[in-house]
């Protein structure tokens, strides 16, 4: 007998909101008017930074593939520009878009995958490197890093911080 599974959570930006904004290339004139007007919220300008940075390579990701399993070591993290995955852990379902991150929080405190993470659809993912990650963690400003070492000791319920956020 099989119990069904409803999801716990989701999450995802509005993209269909940024492109009737014309916000289709990050890199556009209006795109970075848009940015600069102050008229995006956190998660969208969040999203319109990590689509744009040039710092991250771009991928597809098929529909049905598993990229992510639980308990298995992070090696790179995931930022989500289009299409949908499903994330699952026990009896939880996460229902995540664009604008979800998996794998950062994990990745930098050393720690494995939390999830099992799968498509919906085909995915395309801004990805990088966990060593890349350290690697600008450290020539971060303490502010900035004093931000990023609460929120993922918050996410991963730590504690004492990553070393690498120390």
């Amino acid at each position: 007998m099989s119990t069904s599974k409803t999801v716990t959570a989701e999450f995802s930006v509005n993209i269909e909101h940024l492109h009737a904004l014309g916000v289709v290339d990050p890199h556009s004139k209006q795109s970075l008017e848009l940015y600069h007007s102050g008229k995006l919220n956190a998660n969208e300008r969040l999203y319109f930074s990590l689509w744009g940075s040039s710092e991250l390579s771009t991928s597809l990701i098929r529909a049905k593939t598993r990229f992510a399993k639980q308990g298995e070591p992070v090696s790179s993290a995931y930022f989500i520009v289009k299409g949908t995955v499903l994330g699952i852990r026990d009896e939880e379902i996460y229902r995540l878009g664009p604008g979800s991150v998996i794998g950062l929080a994990e990745g930098i405190g050393a720690l494995p995958h939390y999830m099992t993470v799968v498509t919906v659809d085909d995915v395309q993912v801004r990805v990088f490197p966990v060593f890349s990650i350290s690697k600008m963690v450290k020539n971060m400003p303490p502010g900035l890093r004093g931000i990023l070492k609460s929120t993922v000791m918050r996410t991963l319920k730590l504690e004492t911080p990553p070393a690498v956020l120390m």
